[in-house]
């Protein structure tokens, strides 16, 4: 079974073990503008990036560009370099769900170092079609992508709800929910200004503005 972490030095919290494990089988089925097989390849090409190797996978030259950049280099990521990736055949949906992959892939990655356990191998895709929903409440505003109701980082990923509702259900267990964020009394091992000078030191350290 994945993530068993054996290795890890720190304690493992059940709920955070059964979300990783959640994570990895949304990340095998296919999403909603990329198969499993695709979604699992955007993955392979984020780690990639990250050492300057190269994945191998057999993913459209768009999809491979987009999956490195968000990976490896997103504060060169600009509003023109978006509309290129359009114009060479990405839709805008397409997008927003390599960006949620890459993120999230990420975040797990991150967490599973940080408590001292290799990353986990990646899951083995499944069969099937995207769903193709769109959500058609979202529109044009500052973003580089649509977003719906408003501009933000809450609502960077709401192109695409089902990204949307995974960056959410992962965020909840390594972070804090939505109405936890806003009890500002609200504390779990560390307390609310631990957990905001720790998080305010990794995002001036990986770029991380918004």
């Amino acid at each position: 079974m994945a993530f068993e972490l054996e290795a890890a030095v720190l304690p493992v919290p059940d709920g955070v073990r059964a979300e990783l494990r959640r994570e990895w089988g949304r990340l095998a089925a296919p999403g909603t503008w990329l198969s499993g097989e695709e979604r699992v390849a955007v993955a392979r090409e984020a780690r990639a990036a990250r050492t300057f190797a190269d994945a191998h996978t057999e993913l459209e030259p768009v999809l491979v560009e987009a999956a490195q950049s968000v990976s490896a280099a997103a504060n060169l990521i600009t509003r023109e370099w978006v509309a290129d990736l359009l114009t060479r055949g990405m839709t805008i949906e397409q997008y927003v769900e390599v960006v949620g992959i890459v993120s999230r892939v990420a975040a797990v990655d991150a967490y599973v170092r940080g408590v001292g356990s290799a990353e986990e191998a990646l899951p083995d895709s499944e069969p099937g079609e995207p769903t193709r929903r769109r959500n058609i409440d979202v529109r044009p505003r500052a973003a580089f992508v649509p977003t719906d109701p408003e501009d933000g980082a809450r609502y960077a990923l709401s192109a695409v709800p089902a990204e949307e509702s995974a960056r959410d259900q992962l965020h909840a267990q390594l972070y804090l929910s939505t109405p936890q964020m806003a009890d500002l009394t609200h504390q779990n091992e560390l307390s609310r200004a631990q957990m905001e000078l720790l998080a305010a030191r990794v995002s001036f350290l990986n770029d991380c503005f918004y």
